[in-house]
């Protein structure tokens, strides 16, 4: 496992507004006759997760620094809390993250994956 965590000065993600999905292991193949052949491509399979955060001016740079800085840009693995089993579990980004603002607060949407 990694040594790097979620900020602790940024909010912990909560479960409402939290959406995960298994990536799809299986790869079918179909055959001449009979029934499409389906076998697993790895056993290891990692969740996408879509996640929220509302966040301050402060904790929005906070946010920024350590994505870039600490995370290059979300290429390296970090650690935090689950937010639907309260588990520490390792993550990574699958995509940079997406802010709108609003009198003072931020909105961030995070898209990531938990690794098996």
């Amino acid at each position: 496992m990694t040594n790097i965590y979620w900020p602790e000065n940024l909010p912990e993600i909560r479960a409402s507004g939290f959406n995960a999905q298994y990536s799809d292991p299986v790869i079918r193949t179909k055959m001449d006759a009979g029934p499409t052949k389906q076998r697993l491509r790895y056993t290891a399979v990692p969740k996408q997760i879509t996640c929220f955060i509302i966040v301050n001016e402060e904790e929005r740079k906070i946010l920024e620094e350590w994505y870039v800085q600490t995370l290059g840009h979300g290429t390296l693995r970090f650690v935090m809390k689950n937010p639907a089993t309260a588990e520490w579990e390792e993550f990574r980004f699958t995509k940079p993250y997406s802010e709108v603002g609003t009198e003072g607060y931020f909105e961030i949407a995070l898209s990531l994956e938990r690794l098996p």
